[in-house]
């Protein structure tokens, strides 16, 4: 896993462990496209392909956010860095101070968008933060981008975040590699030896000589051996020694300026015969009885004040609240806060940060969380505590990958937010059927994603049964679930359920489809890698009785035939968006029927369909430009 070179001065290590991921495209207990394929050295690179030993994400452009069922956004009107969709978690077996980071991209590269380094999970550091590079040639690559070169603290956890949005297909990871300093990059001490040279100023002296951004491991090598040198490092300290000299006068400079000020204010501190104390006692005296000390802003309409202050986000709030007394107070209007998405501040979300906000959500109506509190950041009580205080006005609760919420957690937001529609805690570990039976009391709820959570079938249905409402349910990879007893009870009690996503959940047979065909309302189903057996018959009644689909997801479904499409282009003319991926039966004749007769499909994926080949893609392409055509790939190596 780790590699020491020359006396130990830079290591290089691979992953030792996967400590949080938001997506995958593989299962649980899998060992195709999980997040635990990016532990240890690079077994793929330098082949390009789609390989189930790679780590593979979920989703790829904007299939899945550009639906009718995909969920709004929490407002935020400026996030300070530009959005991400996914992250996975990265840990290491020895801290260091990083100098370089090597990504092995091996499919669809370019999704990466910021590197975080972390010491146990605290203190988060932005390492690096780019755009997404959509227009990068389809070959593999060994990404190693620019480490901030200010940063000076021990790391071993990286988070790696992803924006694939703008990718035409599956991003997937082979291997990151840490190349880190086991010594500080902090100023040399008065010593002049020449190991405390070499002790302190190891990294300094590796980013002086661009090592962080070397492409080999050959120049890393070259590199250190230089300044294993005595002579060649004596040489760099010299140089910084004299920087820091530089610094030091300006740093005496400034000092003695504060003191001369200080000495012309004490001459200055008498006030009508007063001692500098009852001065300032009078003048606060005075600005009570004048106005606020808000200068201008004392002549604006509140109205005007709160609006402007709407349009910042909550970093400039809070800072704005420090310059006088009157925006702090319109700083502290709760109507400031009725939407909040945290999620874009993750890094220094913590239980200060809720007890902050609690005295100013009094109208709190949409809450994201997501992301927040990793590593014991944000704990239990005091999440319970804030909503005990905020949360009585709540409609909106996102909760993706808040390991901190556990069967108390349910308790408390069942109990206390009587109005809340839409609850999505995906990736919450901690909660089992005690806590999700506290749902039931929910009886407002219009969205509900439990996807990778231990949900199991008798506590869901007792949930659906208090949910007539329901419109959206995710249930993605939640693996204690029959399928097919779901689909009966959403058919019986969910009336108007317009979407469905099942991914990776098991146990969907034709029975189940029936019972689906019953929810007339139905216009999104994403039921990839989840149906088993032959369901022609099944999936003739599906598209009969929900004659508005726009979204099915069929991945991997082995038995679909010629037969089942002719059904599909004569029944389902709204479609938008098909996915058929992995068939083996399946011809290039009963593609192109259906392409004629669905005239709104947006996205059609064939790939790895055996029969359907790179040819057929090119002439479905030029004959239907409006339709992105997935499959016929050069680089098919998936084993389905």
């Amino acid at each position: 896993m780790a590699r020491l070179s020359s006396n130990q001065c830079v290591l290089e290590q691979y992953v030792r462990e996967v400590t949080d991921f938001s997506s995958q495209y593989g299962s649980d207990g899998s060992i195709s496209y999980v997040a635990n394929n990016i532990i240890g050295k690079h077994t793929l690179y330098p082949e390009y392909g789609d390989f189930s030993a790679a780590y593979c994400l979920r989703s790829y452009g904007q299939w899945w956010t550009n639906c009718d069922s995909s969920p709004q956004p929490v407002q935020d009107p400026r996030p300070l860095l530009s959005p991400s969709m996914d992250f996975i978690d990265l840990k290491y077996e020895h801290s260091v101070y990083p100098i370089r980071v090597d990504l092995y991209e091996t499919y669809h590269p370019g999704a990466v968008v910021r590197m975080w380094g972390s010491l146990e999970g605290k203190n988060w550091s932005l390492l690096w933060r780019g755009e997404p590079q959509t227009e990068v040639k389809g070959e593999s690559r060994i990404f190693s981008p620019p480490i901030h070169q200010s940063h000076h603290k021990l790391i071993n956890i990286l988070r790696i975040e992803f924006n694939q949005g703008g990718h035409s297909y599956y991003s997937a990871l082979d291997a990151v590699l840490l190349v880190g300093s086991t010594h500080t990059s902090s100023k040399p001490p008065t010593t002049t030896s020449s190991s405390s040279f070499h002790d302190l100023s190891i990294t300094a002296s590796v980013m002086r000589l661009g090592l962080h951004s070397a492409k080999s491991e050959e120049d890393i090598v070259a590199g250190v051996q230089f300044l294993l040198d005595e002579e060649n490092l004596l040489k760099l300290i010299i140089v910084e020694e004299d920087d820091d000299y530089e610094e030091e006068e300006e740093e005496e400079e400034e000092e003695e300026l504060v003191r001369e000020e200080k000495e012309e204010d004490s001459r200055h501190s008498k006030i009508g015969g007063a001692t500098e104390e009852e001065g300032i006692k009078e003048i606060k005296a005075i600005l009570e009885e004048e106005g606020t000390s808000g200068g201008y802003f004392d002549l604006l309409p509140e109205e005007l004040i709160v609006h402007i202050l709407r349009q910042l986000d909550l970093r400039c709030v809070c800072r704005l609240a420090q310059t006088c007394h009157l925006l702090h107070k319109y700083a502290s209007d709760p109507v400031l806060y009725i939407n909040l998405n945290l999620k874009n501040w993750w890094w220094v979300v913590s239980n200060g940060t809720l007890e902050w906000l609690s005295g100013r959500c009094s109208l709190l109506q949409s809450l994201d969380l997501s992301w927040c509190g990793p590593y014991g950041a944000l704990d239990t009580e005091t999440f319970m505590e804030f909503i005990h205080t905020c949360g009585r006005q709540l409609t909106v609760l996102r909760l993706n990958n808040c390991h901190f919420i556990d069967n108390y957690c349910l308790y408390m937001i069942a109990n206390v937010c009587p109005n809340l529609q839409e609850l999505t805690m995906a990736n919450c570990s901690r909660v089992d059927h005690l806590g999700f039976g506290e749902l039931k009391k929910a009886r407002s709820l219009s969205r509900l994603d439990l996807s990778r959570t231990r949900i199991d079938f008798h506590t869901l249905q007792l949930l659906l049964q208090h949910a007539p409402n329901l419109h959206h349910l995710s249930l993605n990879n939640c693996t204690q679930l029959d399928l097919d007893e779901v689909a009966l009870t959403l058919a019986t009690f969910n009336h108007g359920l317009t979407s469905l996503a099942a991914w990776k959940a098991r146990g969907l047979t034709q029975r189940g489809l029936r019972a689906l065909a019953c929810i007339t309302t139905l216009t999104d189903l994403d039921l990839g890698w989840a149906l088993s057996g032959v369901v022609t018959e099944g999936l003739s009644e599906l598209v009969r009785g929900c004659r508005g689909l726009k979204r099915l997801y069929l991945s991997a479904l082995r038995t679909i035939t010629d037969h089942d499409l002719y059904i599909l282009a004569a029944q389902a003319s709204c479609l938008t968006q098909l996915d058929i991926m992995g068939t083996r039966n399946v011809t290039p004749e009963a593609v192109h029927r259906l392409l004629h007769s669905c005239p709104t499909l947006q996205l059609l994926d064939v790939s790895f369909c055996e029969q359907v080949h790179s040819n057929h893609i090119f002439q479905w392409r030029m004959q239907f430009p409006h339709v992105c055509i997935k499959g016929g790939l050069k680089h098919q190596v998936r084993i389905v």
